[in-house]
């Protein structure tokens, strides 16, 4: 089983970063470039999924304290 390490935002950003790099600038082959996209596809869901829940938290916070 792979390992599952958690990575932080900036590091899934880094790498997202880095995927988006390789596709505009590498030759790579297609398979190599699929694969890579599905990866960047995934990591931009999840850091999407983390800013949605930061603002999330951001708003509760200043609700309770704008009384």
């Amino acid at each position: 089983m792979a390992d599952k390490k958690k990575f932080s935002f900036s590091e899934k950003m880094a790498r997202l970063e880095k995927i988006a790099a390789d596709l505009e600038n590498s030759e790579i082959d297609l398979d190599e470039a699929i694969k890579r996209f599905e990866e960047g596809a995934r990591l931009a869901s999840e850091l999407k999924d983390y800013l949605e829940k930061s603002k999330n938290q951001i708003e509760t916070v200043k609700k309770r304290f704008d009384k």
